[in-house]
C-alpha cells in the first residue's frame, strides 16, 4: 500500500511538472519568436549542468540555428529569456532606448557588502554611484596611476626571464605569470597594497584571489538559485560562501583606509580616489539613493576587478602573444613600433608613449575580438518597448550576445584569422559600429575600459620590448577550453617559448 501511494505521489508530481513546464514553454511560440527546444526544469541551460560548454560558447551554440534572425528566445529554467545579436537591436537596447533597459536584473543584497558593487546596482542607486566613480577613470587619473602598473610590468619581465632559464626548452606558462601580474595590479591599484604575487607565490592576497574563482557546491547552488530568480541568491549570500575571502578583503580595505587617514598617507590609486569621494559627502544631493562609501562598499568596487579582470586580462594577453608567436612578421612589426616610440621618449615607457603605439593597440583589440573575455551583456527590460519587430515586455531578461557579431563573417571576413588591420579607422567605418563591443556600449558600458586596455597594453609592450615569443615543443595547435569555466579559459594555460630580444 505504501509503495502504491509513493508511486502515485511521484506520478502526480511528474505530471504536475510536465503540465507546468508545457505551459511555461509556450511563451515564445505564442509570440512567434524562434527558440531551441527546451528540456524540462533546466530549459535551454542544461549545458551548464552537463559541463559540456562554457557559458558564452553554450549560448552561441543555441543561437547558431537562428543566426540570420538576429535574436531568439530561450528558457532559463521555466522563465523566458531573450537572446539578441542583431547590431541594430543592440544599438536600441544599449543606447537609443536605454531608459527602458537601464538595469541588469541583479538583486543587490544589503546584508552582503561585496555585492554592493556598481555592476549589480540598479536605477538611481547605480546612476548615483556611477557618477561618483566615473571621474576616477579619466585619462588624467590613469596617467597618475601609470607608474604603479609600469613597475609591476618590469617585475613581470624579470620573472619571465627567470622562468625561461629554468626550462630546458625555454618555455614559460605565460598565462600563469600574467595572472600574477594582474593580481599585483589589482592589489596595488584597487586595494592600495604591494602584494608582490609575481615573486611570492605563497602570498595570502594571491591565495584569496584564487578562491574567488574556485567553484564549491554552495557556490554552484547559489548560481542555480539566482538563475531561478535573482532574489533567491540572498539565501546563500557571498558572505556565507566566501566567509574567509569576504572578511579578508573587507578588513584589508578597512586597514588600508585607517592607516592612510591616521598617517596622512596619499597614493595615486583607486583607494585614494574613493577616500576623496567619501570626504566630499554627497548624501545631501540625493539622500534616498545615496550609497555611503564604507570600507565594505569600497572593497566591493575593488572586488569587481577580480571578477572582470583577473583571468580575462591574463588569458586575453596570452592569446595575443600566442597569435604573435605564430606570425613572427607581425610580432616584429609590433616590436619595432614599440622600439621606435620608446626611442622618441628617450627609452622611457610613459603613458604618452603607450598612447602612440597604434599597431600595438590594434593588436590588443583584435585579441579582444576573437578572445572576448565576456561576450555577453545582461539587461532587464524596465518598461515594455518595441525593439525592431519585437515587443519586449517589462521584466523580460535580455542577453546580448556580442561575441556572435564579433565572429560573424558578414562583418569580419574570415573571422578566425588574426588581423589587427580590421581596426584601422577606414576599415571600421565600413561596418556597423555595434558589431564589436568588448566593453559593452551606452551609459552602462564598462567603466574601467581604459584601465583594462592600459593594463593589457603595458604588459604586451614590456614583454615584446624584452622578448621574442615562439611556439615550442609543448605548444598545442588547438586550444581546448575548460567547459566548466564561466569565462573562456584554456586547459593547461598558454605555454610559449621565450628568447631575449636583441
Amino acid at each position: 500500500m505504501e509503495l502504491t501511494t509513493i508511486l502515485a505521489a511521484a506520478a502526480t508530481l511528474l505530471a504536475g511538472l510536465y503540465l507546468f513546464y508545457s505551459h511555461r514553454f509556450t511563451y515564445w511560440k505564442k509570440r512567434g519568436v524562434p527558440f531551441p527546444k527546451p528540456l524540462p526544469i533546466v530549459g535551454n541551460f542544461g549545458f551548464l549542468f552537463w559541463g559540456k560548454k562554457f557559458f558564452t560558447a553554450g549560448l552561441e551554440e543555441l543561437a547558431r540555428p537562428f543566426k540570420e534572425n538576429g535574436f531568439c528566445g530561450l528558457y532559463q529554467w521555466g522563465s523566458p529569456l531573450l537572446l539578441v545579436w542583431d547590431p541594430e537591436m543592440i544599438k536600441q537596447i544599449t543606447c537609443k532606448d536605454f531608459s527602458s533597459f537601464h538595469d541588469r536584473g541583479v538583486v543587490d543584497q544589503k546584508h552582503d557588502p561585496l555585492s554592493q558593487r556598481l555592476f549589480n546596482l540598479s536605477g538611481n542607486k547605480w546612476r548615483n554611484l556611477r557618477n561618483k566613480l566615473t571621474p576616477t577613470f579619466t585619462s588624467g587619473k590613469l596617467k597618475l596611476m601609470f607608474p604603479l602598473i609600469r613597475d609591476i610590468g618590469e617585475e613581470l619581465s624579470t620573472q619571465v626571464a627567470i622562468e625561461a632559464k629554468k626550462a630546458e626548452t625555454q618555455e614559460v606558462k605565460i598565462s600563469t605569470l600574467l595572472g600574477r601580474y594582474a593580481t599585483d595590479v589589482i592589489g596595488s591599484c584597487a586595494f592600495g597594497i604591494q602584494c608582490n604575487c609575481l615573486r611570492d607565490h605563497d602570498n595570502e592576497f594571491l591565495a584569496m584571489s584564487k578562491k574567488v574563482f574556485r567553484t564549491s557546491p554552495a557556490q554552484f547552488l547559489r548560481f542555480i538559485l539566482q538563475a531561478i530568480h535573482p532574489s533567491l541568491g540572498g539565501i546563500l549570500p557571498l558572505k556565507f560562501i566566501f566567509s574567509d575571502v569576504h572578511n579578508f578583503f573587507i578588513n584589508l580595505m578597512k586597514d588600508t583606509v585607517e592607516y592612510r587617514e591616521k598617517n596622512n598617507v596619499e597614493r595615486n590609486d583607486f583607494v585614494q580616489l574613493m577616500m576623496q569621494l567619501r570626504k566630499a559627502d554627497l548624501a545631501s544631493v540625493d539622500p534616498e539613493n545615496h550609497i555611503e562609501l564604507t570600507p565594505g562598499v569600497m572593497a566591493a568596487q575593488g572586488f569587481i576587478f577580480f571578477i572582470a579582470g583577473l583571468d580575462n586580462i591574463s588569458n586575453t594577453v596570452s592569446f595575443a602573444l600566442s597569435k604573435l608567436a605564430a606570425d613572427l612578421e607581425l610580432q616584429n612589426r609590433v616590436a619595432k613600433e614599440v622600439s621606435e616610440v620608446l626611442r622618441q621618449h628617450d627609452g622611457e615607457l610613459t603613458y604618452d608613449a603607450l598612447k602612440k603605439m597604434d599597431l600595438l593597440n590594434r593588436t590588443a583589440l583584435e585579441a579582444l575580438r576573437i578572445w572576448n573575455p565576456i561576450g555577453v551583456l545582461i539587461r532587464e527590460c524596465n518598461a515594455t518597448t518595441r525593439v525592431g519587430n519585437l515587443t519586449i515586455e517589462k521584466g523580460q531578461p535580455v542577453f546580448i550576445l556580442t561575441q556572435m557579431t564579433a565572429m560573424d563573417e558578414k562583418y569580419f571576413p574570415d573571422p578566425t584569422r588574426f588581423d589587427p588591420d580590421r581596426h584601422l579607422p577606414e576599415v571600421k567605418e565600413k561596418r556597423h559600429p555595434y558589431t564589436f563591443l568588448p566593453f559593452g556600449e551606452g551609459p552602462r558600458n564598462c567603466i574601467a575600459e581604459r584601465f583594462a586596455l592600459l593594463e593589457m597594453k603595458l604588459a604586451m609592450v614590456t614583454l615584446l620590448r624584452d622578448f621574442v615569443f615562439t611556439h615550442g615543443p609543448n605548444h598545442k595547435e588547438e586550444i581546448e577550453l575548460d567547459p566548466k569555466g564561466f569565462f573562456p579559459t584554456p586547459k593547461g594555460g598558454f605555454v610559449l617559448q621565450v628568447a631575449a630580444r636583441a
